[in-house]
């Protein structure tokens, strides 16, 4: 069984070759499995960590290589369901001239994700995992809204560590307004939440941090994480807050590194946790500075995506993100 389960979309990025060309000017893409959900799985599978995922997958020629590629990273697949009356979800994925991504369109009839249903999850995965992982495009309608929410309900009956990736993407949502109001309803079901600062802003109307300090206490989530891009990361605790500091690396281009980093939180956080079944509280007592140890690991995890193309295939194995490390800390004291 595994440690974590990872719920939501599995899908296929087409990756535009030509950078800073829109949409309706790309010619060629790269193909490359991605989800959020589905990468975060990947990115804790590739540090040894036991993994799950929970979700649909269609029986068309894309579902079936996105559940291999699962497999492959040994993955367990028990929780996902083949439906053979979905196709898979695409996501087109722009450059920028400077190499950011940026989503710019996502398939969303009888998509496969979409139709996963309360009645898919197996309780069992709940009773023998630490963790539960989910982000919001699984909450936008029924029947994947409501089989995310009883899989939350699952995950505080076997007092799992529930992490939260809101993972904005409005073009899927009825309205900026449903999208919000949806995402703040759940924040305080989560014990890990991490954000950029865009959707800071967009769920405060703030970048600051006092912002996101005023968040974490309104909805009481133990620990919050604002990603910052190459400046690192910003979290904070009922203990305190702190800024830790990025990485410089060659861009070429950053699908992924967010659920890069958020595996690299998860798979530490697991360490500190271990065996115990009070994971909520044992995660209240780390000290500021294992948290500050822990995010730098996330942040070299997320640098690391950033420097291959596509999200899963520039996920970084374990032996990578250490060599990186010291690398790093030799450069620092040189």
């Amino acid at each position: 069984m595994a440690d974590v389960l990872c719920l939501g979309e599995i899908l296929v990025d087409w990756v535009c070759t030509t950078q800073g060309a829109e949409l309706d000017r790309a010619q060629s893409f790269t193909k490359a499995p991605g989800g959020a959900p589905a990468n975060v799985a990947v990115g804790l599978a590739r540090q040894g960590i036991s993994t799950g995922f929970l979700g649909r997958v269609s029986t068309d020629a894309f579902g079936q290589w996105l559940k291999s590629i699962l497999e492959e990273e040994g993955i367990d697949v028990s929780g996902t369901v083949v439906d053979p009356d979905s196709q898979t979800r695409m996501a087109y994925v722009v450059t920028t001239m400077t190499g950011d991504r940026k989503l710019a369109e996502f398939s969303k009839i009888s998509v496969a994700d979409s139709r996963f249903k309360p009645e898919d999850l197996n309780q069992s995965q709940f009773a023998a995992a630490k963790c539960l992982h989910f982000g919001s495009i699984s909450l936008i309608g029924n029947p994947s809204a409501a089989a995310t929410l009883k899989a939350i309900e699952l995950a505080k009956q076997n007092q799992l560590i529930i992490s939260y990736d809101p993972n904005v993407r409005i073009g899927l949502w009825p309205s900026p307004e449903v999208c919000k109001k949806a995402i703040l309803d759940t924040l305080s079901t989560a014990d890990l939440v991490k954000i950029n600062l865009d959707e800071l802003e967009f769920l405060t109307g703030s970048r600051e941090f006092e912002a996101a300090e005023k968040l974490r206490q309104e909805h009481d989530i133990p620990l919050l994480i604002i990603t910052l891009d190459s400046q690192g990361a910003f979290f904070t605790t009922a203990k305190g807050s702190k800024t830790v500091g990025g990485f410089q690396i060659q861009l070429v281009e950053a699908t992924g590194a967010g659920d890069g980093f958020v595996s690299g939180i998860l798979g530490k956080l697991l360490e500190q946790i271990g065996n115990g079944k009070n994971r909520r509280a044992v995660l209240n007592e780390i000290s500021l500075e294992v948290l500050a140890d822990t995010v730098r690991y996330a942040n070299a995890i997320g640098a690391l995506a950033c420097t291959k193309p596509g999200a899963i295939p520039a996920l970084p194995k374990k032996d990578e993100v250490k060599v990186f490390l010291e690398q790093m800390t030799a450069q620092a004291s040189s």
